[in-house]
């Protein structure tokens, strides 16, 4: 299912762990090291800095979830999960992941997130800047409260 029509309701922007961060630095300070090398060709530190560049800033720049009135929306990285909300078996907060919540979208998001629980769409973990909020707006959507 594409779907990309209409502006978001609501967006709640993600947040990356502290790791992905230094992983980010290490690239750079490797594509500086290299151009400073004397006999290295030029392309070399281009390349580190572009492969940094293809696939870890998409992470930290396309990390959001967007909630529309029908689906959310989680955006990560060059990835586009669509869950509509009648598919949402449950919404709660975790903390540490465990093998049963273990998702594609948490490879760069913190220990401290929220998990959606939509068997038909797969699962997603995901950490915004604030989950409260996150997991009560899901669960109103997806009329898990009543």
């Amino acid at each position: 299912m594409r779907i990309y029509k209409g502006n978001p309701e609501l967006v709640f922007r993600g947040r990356v762990a502290p790791w992905y961060g230094a992983l980010s630095g290490i690239v750079a300070a490797a594509a500086a090291v290299l151009a400073l090398q004397p006999d290295m060709p030029a392309g070399v530190p281009a390349a580190v800095l572009v492969a940094g560049a293809v696939f870890l800033w998409p992470v930290v720049v396309r990390n959001r979830v967007e909630l529309y009135k029908d689906r959310l929306e989680i955006v990560f990285g060059w990835s586009r999960t669509i869950i509509p909300y009648e598919h949402v078996r449950d919404v709660r907060r975790v903390h540490g992941v465990s093998a049963s919540e273990f998702t594609s979208h948490n490879a760069a998001t913190t220990a401290d997130g929220v998990f959606v629980d939509a068997p038909h769409d797969g699962d997603a973990l995901v950490s915004v800047l604030n989950n409260d909020s996150l997991v009560t707006e899901l669960r109103r959507r997806a009329g898990l409260d009543a």
